[in-house]
């Protein structure tokens, strides 16, 4: 249905959560106290999974059921000393019903549209380091959005590049001339 949010948190440690030097604190109010000063960039933090054998990992699916046919938004809701900064990451890994991965995608802001595949049969987020990592993670919302809203940022980001390769064709000029 559209406009539908889920928010999703980080409820528990899993062996897909890098502890390596790390010191993870649940706080009561649902969010998690992140500290590791050591931690390569690049590193991937923690998964969450919208598919999951419980025979074998012992925990749930913790993202919910999307449709390959509509648009969402993601929203990453974290506390870091430098807000201006995409030191955090999430990357969208969709596989398809083989388990194959079938597209995958890199938010480097706080918030992005995304369409998944229509092969999508399952999908996991990760939440990847990119420099920083002492912060406070409270969750992230997933929200179908409508097409016309997913459309409009295409458009956004569209002309952004375009924008992008003019300045990039100047400053080309203007380095040859000199």
């Amino acid at each position: 249905m559209l406009h539908d949010k889920w928010k999703v948190r980080w409820r528990e440690f899993t062996a897909d959560t890098y502890t390596y030097g790390s010191v993870i604190k649940f706080c009561d109010d649902g969010a998690v106290i992140f500290q590791n000063r050591l931690i390569p960039p690049g590193t991937v933090i923690h998964k969450w999974y919208s598919k999951t054998n419980f025979q074998i990992n012992k925990i749930e699916p913790s993202l919910p059921l999307i449709d390959g046919e509509r648009a969402y938004s993601i929203t990453l809701n974290v506390e870091i000393e430098n807000e201006n900064s995409d030191v955090l990451m999430l990357r969208i890994v969709f596989y398809d019903r083989y388990d194959k991965e079938a597209e995958s995608i890199i938010v480097r802001g706080r918030k992005a549209f995304f369409k998944p595949s229509v092969k999508t049969y399952s999908y996991c987020v990760e939440l990847i380091n990119g420099g920083e990592a002492d912060f406070k993670f409270h969750s992230f919302d997933i929200e179908e959005v409508s097409k016309e809203e997913f459309d409009e940022e295409q458009e956004r980001i569209t002309r952004l590049k375009e924008d992008s390769d003019k300045s990039k064709k100047k400053r080309r000029k203007h380095k040859k001339s000199e």
